[in-house]
């Protein structure tokens, strides 16, 4: 599975999740980087990134 290509995708962004949701899906995300293989870890850095620069800040 191309992750690059996955996320470059064309498409309407959707609202999928609540601000709780989208906190722990980053906190996962790192976790997940932490002991991943490089492709895993890079994935997993660049969805972290995006979804965190779009939550509104508190």
């Amino acid at each position: 599975m191309d992750f690059d290509d996955l996320m470059a995708q064309p498409g309407d962004r959707l609202p999928l999740l609540t601000r709780g949701e989208a906190s722990a899906l980053i906190a996962l995300l790192g976790q997940l980087a932490d002991g991943a293989d490089e492709n895993l870890r890079l994935a997993a850095g660049e969805i972290q990134a995006r979804i965190g620069m779009r939550l509104p800040a508190e």
